[in-house]
């Protein structure tokens, strides 16, 4: 990997030619890692849409109305529930079944609330973008047959999946659509300014941010928001912490 910074000469020259560059962050990563800061990187993250040239954005599994209630919101693009949904100044898409999905989820948790309790609902299950996750205290092994033989009914004939781990069942769309194809089409949607095609530089560093990285390569810059993150990644560039990102910022909008 490469470190991003270097890069801004070739930014310097792309906004010569007036060539749009689109910059993209994940938002539960940069609040998860700047809890204190968070209020700072996004009012600057907001502040680049106002720069000629420039458009910035986030993505987050938060669905798109909670993100709307952002300062500033909108001004840039908005990817929610995991890239379902997007909203931006000069483009919207939703996923074609995310209605019925949420239907179908708010169905699934009402049978789980009729089935084992309310109270028990209310604790463990958790509404997670476009699915559900629900809690299993560990080696409760009746409770998680028991859930597993429910959800398999109530499941049955809808465009939701199960996927089983050891302490937790999730409810995820059928349909396999994931951050790569969220971007791919943000990429799609973007104006083609000067005749020129657009360039995307996507920040993130959770495990989901792959398929955004390896589409992002194809059109722009993959950059990791750590040094090393102890895995293999994608990611072609990275930023070393926030005092990194903020420079790139304060960069941004400088222009």
């Amino acid at each position: 990997m490469h470190p991003f910074l270097n890069e801004i000469s070739r930014f310097s020259k792309s906004l010569a030619r007036k060539q749009l560059l689109c910059f993209l962050f994940n938002y539960d990563d940069i609040v998860a890692q700047n809890p204190r800061k968070k209020s700072t990187i996004l009012e600057r993250i907001v502040s680049i849409s106002k720069v000629p040239s420039l458009c910035s954005g986030i993505i987050s599994r938060n669905p798109l109305n909670e993100l709307q209630k952002i300062s500033g919101a909108e001004d840039i693009i908005i990817a929610g529930s995991s890239g379902f949904e997007i909203d931006s100044p000069d483009f919207s898409w939703t996923f074609p079944k995310l209605g019925l999905i949420r239907h179908q989820l708010e169905n699934t948790f009402s049978t789980i609330q009729m089935k084992i309790g309310p109270s028990w609902a209310k604790e463990n299950v958790i509404f997670d973008g476009v699915g559900l996750r629900i809690r299993i205290p560990q080696n409760d092994v009746v409770l998680f047959q028991r859930l597993s033989l429910i959800l398999q009914h109530a499941l049955r004939d809808t465009h939701l999946s199960i996927v089983q781990q050891t302490t937790q069942i999730h409810i995820i769309p059928t349909d396999k659509w994931n951050k790569g194809q969220c971007f791919a089409k943000i990429f799609e949607l973007l104006p083609r300014a000067h005749g020129l095609l657009p360039v995307i530089s996507y920040f993130g560093a959770e495990r989901n941010d792959e398929p955004a990285f390896k589409q992002v390569n194809l059109y722009g810059y993959s950059v990791l928001l750590r040094e090393n993150i102890g895995r293999k990644t994608e990611a072609q560039y990275f930023l070393r912490n926030t005092n990194e990102l903020n420079k790139l910022l304060l960069w941004l909008n400088s222009q």
